[in-house]
């Protein structure tokens, strides 16, 4: 009864969003935290979260976005990191390069950028074998052939020019 305490976890829950940047909200600058951003405004500046970050549809990003998790639903112009995943919903857009280790596009969402995918822990990547190389060959017939060809042509061409 009393030798077990439960510890207080600070950190919010993956779906609790602590702070909402409003439809008639404009932010410049960066924005950095730990908790969880929804945006349904605009924000011109780096977005830096330990934390998910939203993006609804009436919501624009224009800079880069660092979080464990981004859903998109708005507009955003910038490169994306994240530790886990990233979605773009129907309706949202991203204009910019991204390096997440989970990537969903929804039919109608649009990207426009390189991603690159992180391997998850424990996971090999296969690598493409390469051709063996070729031993150089020696100047054969088809050589000599292709050789005389040429020449023959320079000559034409300077005989068509008298």
């Amino acid at each position: 009864m009393f030798g077990v305490m439960k510890r207080r976890d600070d950190s919010p829950a993956s779906g609790d969003i602590e702070t909402v940047i409003g439809k008639n909200t404009k932010i410049h600058g960066e924005v950095s935290g730990t908790g969880n951003l929804r945006i349904d405004g605009e924000i011109e500046g780096e977005l830096k979260l330990s934390g998910s970050v939203i993006v609804g549809e009436t919501g624009m990003v224009t800079g880069n976005v660092s979080a464990r998790s981004l859903d998109v639903s708005g507009t955003v112009h910038g490169n994306a990191q994240t530790e886990e995943g990233l979605t773009i919903h129907s309706a949202g857009q991203l204009i910019g390069d991204v390096k997440v280790n989970a990537f969903q596009i929804e039919d109608g969402g649009i990207f426009k950028g390189r991603s690159e995918m992180n391997p998850r822990a424990g996971i090999e990547l296969k690598v493409r074998p390469q051709p063996a190389a070729r031993p150089l060959q020696e100047e054969g017939p088809s050589a000599k052939t292709a050789s005389r060809t040429a020449a023959s042509l320079k000559t034409t061409a300077k005989a068509e020019k008298k």
